[in-house]
């Protein structure tokens, strides 16, 4: 299982939008696995060591690496 701290380690904190409209971004946030293995998925398997915007299948913004 990934952890934050791990994905973290590669490409910096990874951080939520609490808004919905990437006006209230923040780090301090415990994901759900499943949100933290489709970002690794991101990171590892799609080579996205950096992204602005992401939405997860939760349908929340996630981005790291910025």
């Amino acid at each position: 299982m990934t952890t934050n701290e791990n994905m973290e380690s590669i490409v910096g904190p990874i951080q939520q939008d609490l808004s919905g409209i990437g006006n209230c971004w923040r780090v301090d946030m415990d994901f759900p696995a499943d949100i933290r293995e489709e970002i690794a998925a991101e990171i590892i398997d799609g080579g996205n060591e950096s992204c602005e915007d992401y939405v997860a299948s939760n349908g929340l913004h996630y981005r790291w690496g910025v």
